[in-house]
């Protein structure tokens, strides 16, 4: 089926009520909406599709992954790229800008074919598959809407080949400074660090000078070279930071659009939402008239929150809930934009996690929102799995709410339940616990919180071992 509104016509009854557009599918009775996926239909699977089919990742060996070919995230104020964004990034040459088949890329995929884990920056999948979980990799290896690169299509072995999926760090414009971050991605923990100056502690460096950055313009302007000569291959365009809301070279890839459709295009931005509601507004009514006059195919927002209350607040500190919460029911009412909750989990958030999927389960009855996971491994003293079981009530409770209506949905509930099983079967790490009691009291001082206070549970592990 090409459309939504033939599937619905193939496996109505005849007293069903019309349903024309996809985006109604939630306000059709339960009954309905449940005879709908037992017939194979997925919430949003129709939503804007590219003409793509949806075929199978060609490359089956015991290690080979989709985001090695398919993906490249270029970083441009390092002149860095990766192929995953837990690999980190290495340099590649400017002026050519061919920043997708790196020899650094080309033998990892030929370590992929060969059966072969990389040489480098693949430990973490290594790691949960090794204690029996759902890794990345094989989460996306079956996730829809991923197409591998077109060169596959005429040899299925093959290394060199162009990205279906582009994401791009322009610059560390920020306004928050998350717990997990620090100044390469966040302009103000770039502030906070010149302001306190160097701090070193207990294997804990804080450092108040920072790697000299590039000039990204000239990279900026390759970029939008590239894009206008390989636009037609690429599937979705995403930008992150920072925070894209609050960089100029956001507002200037619009301008490119504008002026350059690309009308298989999905542009998604990661936002951390605590933006002015009027620069939300605009931004949106933008895309839309974008969408609407075929120069990009879709917008997707991918809302980053990790969990609730005051734990959150702490996290992503200086977030405020509030407004993160009424810009996200102003996208929810957006019902042309595909929305996303990406959380990060750390030893910090899991506790209120199980809120906020609450929150999410009660969103989703007014249209498909969707909820992404991704575990922390750097800095390594806020790991999940550094008080061993202590979280596994936490889990299991977050567990219990993630809902299983959908296949994607099972295996985003399978992934989750992979970091719970990698935390649950670490022991005790008293070095990781040190060094995060010597973190955490430092961002108190220079920031005067008490994450003492904000997480009870945790100080009272972690002071068994301070």
């Amino acid at each position: 089926m090409d459309s939504w509104k033939e599937f619905y016509q193939s496996v109505a009854d005849p007293n069903w009520p019309e349903c024309d557009r996809e985006q109604d599918f939630h306000q059709l009775p339960k009954w309905i909406q449940q005879e709908c996926q037992q017939h194979g239909y997925v919430p949003g699977q129709y939503f804007r599709q590219t003409p793509l089919p949806d075929q199978e990742f060609p490359i089956d060996s015991a290690t080979g992954c989709k985001l090695k070919w398919n993906w490249s995230t270029l970083y441009l104020n390092s002149g860095t790229t990766a192929s995953c964004h837990r690999t980190g990034g290495h340099r590649f040459d400017l002026d050519q800008f061919d920043f997708h088949n790196t020899p650094e890329k080309l033998d990892d995929r030929e370590q992929m074919l060969a059966g072969k884990w990389p040489r480098r920056g693949c430990e973490n999948c290594r790691r949960i598959e090794a204690a029996g979980g759902q890794s990345d990799r094989i989460t996306n290896n079956h996730m829809t809407g991923i197409y591998h690169p077109a060169e596959l299509d005429q040899d299925p072995k093959a290394t060199r080949v162009t990205p279906r999926m582009l994401e791009v760090y322009f610059d560390n414009t920020c306004n928050l400074k998350c717990v997990y971050c620090g100044p390469s991605f966040s302009s103000m923990w770039e502030a906070e660090n010149r302001q306190h100056g160097l701090f070193e502690k207990d294997g804990i460096a804080l450092y108040d000078k920072q790697p000299k950055r590039f000039d990204t313009q000239k990279s900026k302007n390759q970029l939008f070279d590239w894009i206008a000569k390989n636009g037609e291959h690429l599937t979705h365009f995403n930008i992150l930071g920072g925070e894209p809301l609050y960089q100029s070279a956001f507002d200037e890839c619009l301008e490119f659009f504008d002026s350059n459709p690309c009308p298989m295009l999905d542009l998604q931005i990661f936002t951390n939402l605590n933006c002015r509601p009027e620069k939300l507004h605009q931004t949106v009514k933008k895309i839309k008239r974008f969408i609407d006059e075929g120069k990009l195919r879709a917008f997707t927002v991918t809302a980053s929150l990790d969990c609730w209350g005051e734990p959150q607040e702490y996290a992503r500190f200086p977030l405020k809930l509030e407004t993160w919460q009424s810009n996200f029911e102003f996208l929810l009412a957006q019902d042309w934009i595909k929305l996303i909750v990406g959380s990060t989990l750390t030893v910090l958030t899991v506790g209120t996690l199980a809120d906020l999927i609450e929150r999410i389960n009660r969103w989703s009855l007014q249209r498909p929102v969707y909820h992404y996971f991704n575990e922390v491994d750097n800095p390594s003293h806020l790991m999940v799995d550094i008080l061993g079981s202590a979280l596994v009530d936490d889990f299991d409770r977050a567990l219990a709410l993630a809902p299983q209506h959908t296949v994607e949905q099972q295996n985003n509930q399978k992934y989750l339940a992979g970091i719970a099983q990698q935390s649950s079967s670490a022991g005790v790490n008293v070095l990781e616990i040190r060094k995060m009691v010597t973190y955490l009291d430092e961002l108190d001082r220079r920031r005067g919180t008490n994450w003492r206070t904000t997480f009870p549970k945790i100080w009272n592990i972690a002071a068994k071992f301070s």
